[in-house]
């Protein structure tokens, strides 16, 4: 799927060269392609977090662009690199689960195992596979390389389920699938199944009540509301929620729903 746009997703930071060596790798070979930075502070090795961000964004992006995402803490280990495509995108990634939440948006139509090495620059590293597979095959990808090319079916990828909120009578229990910069906490709890009165436990923590921005509450004040993911968030105003009650990804959420309201 020819495209001008590739957006880059990864663990990598910005302190060093890694980010701009894989730009620099696909610039070379694709110099009209745009680039979008997602990310590049994805905690490391956090592929939860990866895929949850990935699913968030995608369709916000341009249509047709390819997603690069690199968090790969089996680099060199043997494990395979995946392209695939949806109705509206496509994505490169390594085989670990990261791709798993995208058909939360858009079903996969068609995937393939990456395996042309016609097509991968002429060294390959065994630690930094994002540089010298993935950028230059997804440059390749951009100006209209045949998929069929790149290598063969595979529907045998790793797929991590996303983690449904699960209803019983009153009580709505789902996890923390993600934390932002700012330390607010995402859970899976969709925002269909939450009311104004609804009284959440989170690590041990209560708090009652449904709040429409950050600001409702004074400095330093926790709140939960609908974050703009569509999910039921914490925070703290002017403060990280997750960093003052020590919460993790995969933390238990707790919903109590009232069944008069």
């Amino acid at each position: 799927m020819k495209t001008g746009f590739i957006a880059l997703l990864s663990d990598f930071g910005t302190n060093d060269p890694f980010v701009a060596t894989m730009k620099g790798v696909i610039l070379s070979k694709a110099p009209k392609v745009n680039i979008i930075d997602i990310t590049h502070n994805i905690p490391p090795q956090d592929i939860i977090t990866g895929a949850f961000f990935l699913m968030s964004c995608m369709s916000y992006m341009p249509k047709k662009t390819l997603f690069l995402c690199v968090v790969d803490p089996f680099v060199g280990t043997g494990r395979g690199i995946l392209w695939a495509r949806t109705k509206n995108y496509q994505f490169i990634c390594p085989d670990n689960g990261l791709i798993s939440w995208v058909e939360e948006i858009e079903p996969i139509g068609e995937s393939r195992f990456i395996n042309n090495s016609n097509l991968f620059l002429e060294k390959i590293s065994s630690t930094f596979h994002g540089r010298d597979i993935m950028a230059p095959v997804a440059a390749e990808i951009a100006k209209g390389f045949p998929e069929k090319n790149i290598g063969p079916i595979f529907t045998e990828y790793r797929k991590n389920t996303f983690p449904r909120q699960i209803k019983t009578g009153n009580r709505i229990l789902g996890e923390v699938i993600g934390i932002d910069n700012f330390g607010n906490v995402i859970t899976s709890i969709d925002q269909k199944y939450i009311k104004a009165n609804s009284i959440f436990t989170i690590s041990e923590k209560t708090i009652k009540g449904i709040k429409l921005t950050y600001a409702s509450v004074d400095d330093g004040g926790e709140l939960a509301l609908i974050g703009s993911f569509g999910f039921l968030e914490f925070s703290i105003r002017g403060g990280s929620f997750a960093k003052n009650h020590d919460i993790k990804i995969g933390q238990p959420v707790e919903a109590m729903i009232s069944l008069d309201d």
